[in-house]
């Protein structure tokens, strides 16, 4: 055990601790958990006892206490709390300036400060006088000399100060103010009681509590230990000699030993993966178990998403899946999404499925059966009631499956904005494997499993109607197997997967060949669209192009004189009158003052004949209504 004289609780320890610093050893000095004291931690019976090692490698901060220095009371402040602190000012004195410095700063962390002296005292050949404000700016441990800047009016010089110097230091006022960022930075600033304008009056400390993440000698996995807990260390680091402790590897840590592969491997760790996919080879890594780590490849897999019904399914299918895929004919309800693949490189033939026409005359229209082949975009002009107007279209070669072959196709052009019924037309009817559909079709895409994977117990994907297959995702994994099934190898997703593994000097067993068995994995949904997030976004095309304006039958009553016509009697007929002092009002005009004060709701014929009733006797209701329409209307314009 090393000079009880070095002791520090645990609290304080890792409240002062510089991350630079990691990994520290410690040993367990004194406290309340003493002669193997058993308590639990993360979930798992641990004990410490007096004299035991433990190896600091990090901490997270869990939450911050604020406490009052007179009357002891706390309360937890928020991660991101805006107010600023100020440092409550010592009001001791010391007889050397190493002293002072010492009660000021943690280690090797230091904050600058100001401080004076009661009395004159001499640095070489210099006197400084007392009371004058001096910086401490920085400390040089191989000289133990302080840089120093004194302030003597009306001028300011620098000066090295050998902390051995001897006088009546005190801290002087300190204007600085720090968040609470740049506190639980500095050890040095943790030591200090603040004041706090935001929180009110008062001398508080700021009192950290982290989550120390250690390992124990002779105990195998991570602990957790919160930083709270009662019991007295001593940092023996400097003096740990040839203490050996075990080195837990995340898989992204594992990858920097590659030229030990293949190794033997001990599980310490690992989290769930339930929340991440559907994989039966996850299910019998635990605590405990061993594994060989063959190598580091990039495993290359197909994303894909499914639907049945109104349910959502997603599956990575990777290269060794044995299926059989056959291409579907794809949907497009508009002539812009037809222009988007011809975009992408694709020429497309698609059959009309329902008749429809362009909301102009200047376009053709389409009916079923027509085959339309596309050929490239390009920009037409049209007339129209308000001027020429260039539109884009898509141009392609119209025929119909009662076309000869010698027939010369019909090439037509089609505004991009035009909705219709398009069914892509496909003559290749072969089967292929994941690998040669994902090279002859450009993804994404829609195909459908006609032959299952018959190494699979069971293949979901032949009871989906369609399958999307959405993007290739390359990514690097570890090529694994079980200790107790070398063969078998599968696949650990470096990302992924928290695993923490020791290396092992186990020999490893002579393998003739590697039989991979991920094949297909189900992915859960929260990692789905997880995934989808850092995997790089597609180019989405420009937005489709704004439909022509079509005005209403309302707007073209206000714009034209309204013929009272057996066709229009919903319509209430327009009186020109004129008005000698403010001149005439159009129909238009009178339109938009009835739109812009009230509300007045336009009779409409009614065409179901209700039982009992004569078709007279409506148009007389109607006829009551028009007159009111009119007599608002004359009064307006009058």
């Amino acid at each position: 055990m090393d000079n009880p004289e070095n002791t520090i609780s645990l609290k304080d320890f890792i409240t002062s601790l510089s991350i630079s610093s990691l990994p520290r050893i410690l040993q367990i000095a004194s406290g309340v958990y003493l002669q193997s004291s058993v308590y639990d931690i993360s979930g798992s019976e641990c004990c410490l006892s007096t004299g035991d090692l433990v190896k600091v490698i990090g901490r997270e901060l869990q939450s911050v206490s604020l406490v009052n220095v007179k009357t002891g009371k706390s309360h937890t402040l928020p991660n991101n709390f805006q107010g600023v602190f100020e440092v409550n000012v010592y009001n001791c004195v010391y007889s050397t300036l190493e002293m002072l410095h010492a009660e000021l700063s943690s280690g090797d962390d230091m904050f600058p400060y100001w401080f004076t002296s009661m009395t004159d005292f001499t640095v070489g050949n210099h006197v400084i006088r007392q009371q004058l404000p001096i910086h401490f700016v920085s400390f040089d441990r191989q000289t133990s000399c302080a840089e120093c800047h004194v302030y003597e009016d009306p001028q300011s010089y620098s000066i090295t100060i050998p902390l051995s110097t001897q006088g009546q230091f005190y801290e002087s006022e300190n204007t600085e103010s720090y968040t609470l960022e740049q506190l639980l930075l500095s050890p040095a600033l943790l030591k200090r009681a603040f004041k706090c304008r935001t929180i009110g009056p008062g001398v508080y400390r700021i009192c950290p509590v982290y989550e120390i993440k250690t390992v124990m000698n002779m105990r195998k996995g991570l602990v957790m230990i919160p930083s709270s807990l009662e019991v007295d260390v001593i940092d023996i680091t400097d003096h740990s000699g040839n203490i050996t402790f075990i080195e837990p590897l995340s898989l992204e840590e594992v990858c920097q030993h590659e030229s030990k592969f293949p190794v033997v491997a001990e599980i310490l760790d690992m989290a769930e993966s339930n929340h991440l996919m559907k994989n039966d080879s996850y299910s019998a890594l635990h605590k405990g178990k061993k594994i060989i780590i063959h190598k580091k490849i990039i495993s290359r897999k197909v994303l894909a998403k499914a639907c049945k019904g109104k349910t959502f399914r997603f599956f990575f299918i990777h290269k060794q899946y044995q299926g059989k895929f056959r291409q579907k004919p794809r949907e497009f309800s508009t002539v812009y999404e037809l222009w988007t693949k011809m975009a992408e490189g694709t020429q497309l033939t698609v059959v009309v499925t329902k008749d429809s026409e362009s909301s102009d005359d200047n376009f053709p229209a389409l009916c079923i059966g027509d085959h339309l082949h596309t050929l490239h975009q390009t920009k037409t002009i049209f007339s129209s009631q308000s001027g020429p107007q260039e539109v884009d279209v898509l141009v392609c070669n119209k025929g119909s499956a009662e076309d000869d072959d010698d027939d010369e196709p019909e090439k037509i052009m089609l505004p991009l904005y035009m909705e219709g019924h398009f069914v892509e037309e496909i003559k290749d009817n072969k089967k292929y494997n994941i690998n040669s559909i994902v090279e002859k079709i450009k993804l994404p895409c829609e195909v459908k499993v006609v032959a299952k994977d018959t190494s699979l117990p069971n293949d979901p994907l032949t009871s989906f109607p369609t399958l999307r297959l959405e993007e290739v995702v390359d990514e690097p994994v570890l090529l694994v197997s079980l200790l107790d099934n070398v063969s078998e190898c599968f696949e650990l997703p470096i990302k992924y997967l928290n695993i923490s593994v020791v290396l092992q000097d186990d020999s490893v067993p002579s393998i003739s060949s590697l039989f991979t068995s991920s094949k297909l994995e189900e992915l859960m949904e929260w990692f789905y669209y997880s995934l989808r997030n850092y995997l790089p976004t597609q180019q989405l095309p420009p937005p489709r192009p704004p439909k022509r304006q079509v005005k209403t039958k309302e707007d073209q009553s206000c714009n034209k004189p309204v013929k009272n016509t057996p066709d229009t009697l919903a319509k209430p007929p327009v009186p020109h009158r004129k008005n000698s002092s403010k001149g005439s009002k159009t129909a238009g005009e009178i339109c938009q003052l009835l739109r812009g004060n009230e509300y007045i709701p336009m009779p409409r014929r009614n065409t179901v004949k209700q039982k009992g009733s004569d078709s007279d006797h409506d148009y007389e209701e109607l006829d009551k209504d028009m007159k009111s329409q009119l007599k608002i209307v004359t009064e307006i314009t009058n």
